[in-house]
């Protein structure tokens, strides 16, 4: 069994089903089962710390996947990694882990998912939404501040799964998370800024 540490709140998240489709799609005879940690802050409290040795001592692998975030957030690849590596010999612990995007640039998870988006087949909605964020983001009050908040890039690929001609069915299932990721009509996981994740998992997996 492989336990898999992300930083989503649960399961029904972006995050976990994304992970879960490449999987699925990449590595269908790997056994995993996510572990939810509710943020990078909490991935070395005690409750996950002792979590974690005691799957090891049971034989289970242990994977770890974290945002790298960015130096306007106070991180970036560099000092996470830097961060990881020391909470590990603080803790006296060992797993691989992954950060996001490529395990070497400045980023998080959305930035793979933004790669994967089909914008060969839906130019026009990212052309549209690009435009609207550059407009929006231009608009000042009096005193020079933004006067509008510029959607995130989890904001603007929520809209572009919104945004698509759906069943109701296939639609429930985006309040859930599921942003219909295995569906090549939207999403394309043989992009190459994927590979470096599926090198890890290939490398790490039991």
């Amino acid at each position: 069994m492989n336990k898999i540490f992300i930083e989503a709140q649960n399961k029904a998240t972006p995050e976990c089903n994304f992970l879960k489709a490449i999987l699925d799609m990449y590595f269908p005879d790997k056994e995993t089962d996510f572990i939810c940690i509710g943020g990078v802050g909490n991935l070395f409290n005690e409750s996950n710390v002792n979590q974690m040795h005691q799957a090891q001592i049971e034989g289970n692998q242990v994977v770890v996947l974290v945002d790298a975030d960015t130096i306007a957030k106070g991180y970036g690849y560099k000092k996470r990694k830097a961060d990881m590596d020391n909470s590990l010999t603080v803790n006296n612990i060992s797993f691989p882990y992954f950060i996001y995007p490529n395990n070497r640039d400045d980023g998080e998870v959305e930035v793979l998912m933004e790669s994967a988006a089909r914008r060969d087949l839906h130019s026009i909605f990212f052309d549209c939404f690009e435009d609207y964020e550059k407009c929006v983001s231009g608009v000042r009050d009096e005193q020079g501040q933004p006067l509008y908040n510029t959607p995130n890039l989890k904001g603007k690929l929520h809209t572009y799964m919104n945004a698509q001609k759906l069943s109701s069915r296939l639609r429930t299932k985006l309040g859930s998370g599921d942003w219909l990721f295995n569906k090549k009509e939207y999403w394309n996981l043989d992009v190459e800024a994927l590979q470096p994740l599926k090198d890890f998992f290939a490398q790490n997996l039991k």
